[in-house]
């Protein structure tokens, strides 16, 4: 029911409530009144029934404003929330959670509005987080493949400056301009993340469940926009990898990206199960003789490749399926 319907209502109810509470109070003392003392000896408006009906009068007032403002400070207290929740996705560093949904009404339509801007902030913000990653390792890579090369390059000026000693000069203006180089480095803006493709790989223990949430949450935003249920089974376990975070990102990333622009599914569902991850949507599928075609799925096979995972595709018209299984696992911890 719509707050308008809904208001509309009320105030009939206001309306029509009054009278008839006074109609019923009177009646029903009158009746009283008459069964005490069925004689009349006493009037009514001399009797004890008179100042007894009055009180009942002014309770039966205090009720009904009692009760008719009860729905007025509920939708206070809903707008005093909604205000206090985008405050604090304003102005908090941590986002709030979300709010539940009690009725569809305008109101539930902006609490489910304000539900959505809060999975696009933090769609937003992981997607910054990741990137700001991706561009600080980077820009650490270069610092050393660049920085490896300078210090051979030292060495090498260090034992000429000892055979040709006539030539200082020309030795102090080349180390000059290898610390010039050696300092550009530390300021290096990053551009791009794609180039980490052509270096080498830093790894370390990943709890997959941990990494696989703040995914779900990342991309439930834009699954919401496009009305696709995004389904995350978390488990009691911790299934942990020994690879590169931001590579699996990216890998994930390719397949959450895939079956939103292409799949047109109605729900994702992203669980792990035996060691293996999978990722399974409800789609129309496509013809796996034409797999290889699309750029998406190519990165998503040549990453697991890079990161040495076990990798999967299956699809029909029933739906497509990735599974990801890591070569070496290490064991499942219970948390």
């Amino acid at each position: 029911m719509t707050l308008k319907r809904k208001y509309q209502l009320l105030l009939f109810s206001v309306v029509i409530s009054v009278p008839l509470s006074l109609f019923a109070i009177n009646f029903i003392m009158v009746i009283i009144y008459r069964l005490i003392d069925p004689a009349e000896r006493v009037p009514f408006h001399e009797s004890f029934a008179y100042p007894t009906m009055m009180a009942a009068f002014c309770l039966s007032f205090f009720l009904l404003s009692f009760l008719f403002s009860k729905s007025i400070h509920s939708l206070l207290r809903k707008v005093n929330k909604l205000n206090e929740t985008v405050r604090n996705l304003a102005s908090s560093e941590q986002l709030p959670s979300k709010l539940e949904i009690s009725k569809k009404d305008e109101i539930g339509e902006l609490i489910q509005s304000v539900n959505l801007l809060i999975d696009r902030t933090a769609y937003r913000e992981l997607e910054l987080r990741q990137q700001e990653e991706m561009k600080k390792e980077l820009l650490q890579k270069l610092q050393h493949d660049i920085n490896t090369p300078l210090t051979a390059l030292r060495l090498q000026l260090f034992y000429l400056e000892s055979q040709y000693p006539d030539q200082d000069p020309l030795f102090e203006s080349l180390y000059k301009q290898i610390h010039y180089i050696s300092e550009l480095t530390t300021g290096l803006n990053v551009q791009s993340g794609e180039t980490l493709e052509n270096s080498y790989l830093l790894t370390h223990d990943i709890v997959v469940g941990d990494l696989l949430n703040s995914m779900v949450t990342k991309w439930s935003y834009l699954y919401n926009v496009q009305g696709i249920e995004l389904v995350y089974h978390a488990n009691h376990h911790s299934l942990i990898w020994t690879s590169n975070e931001l590579w699996l990102q990216r890998l994930f990333d390719n397949v959450f990206q895939n079956t939103l622009k292409h799949s047109k599914a109605a729900k994702l569902e992203v669980k792990i199960e035996n060691q293996v991850v999978s990722l399974c949507d409800n789609g129309a599928g496509f013809d796996d003789s034409q797999a290889q075609n699309g750029l998406g799925l190519k990165i998503i096979h040549d990453v697991a490749r890079l990161l040495h995972l076990d990798y999967d595709l299956q699809s029909n018209q029933n739906g497509t399926s990735f599974y990801f299984k890591s070569q070496k696992p290490l064991p499942i911890k219970e948390k």
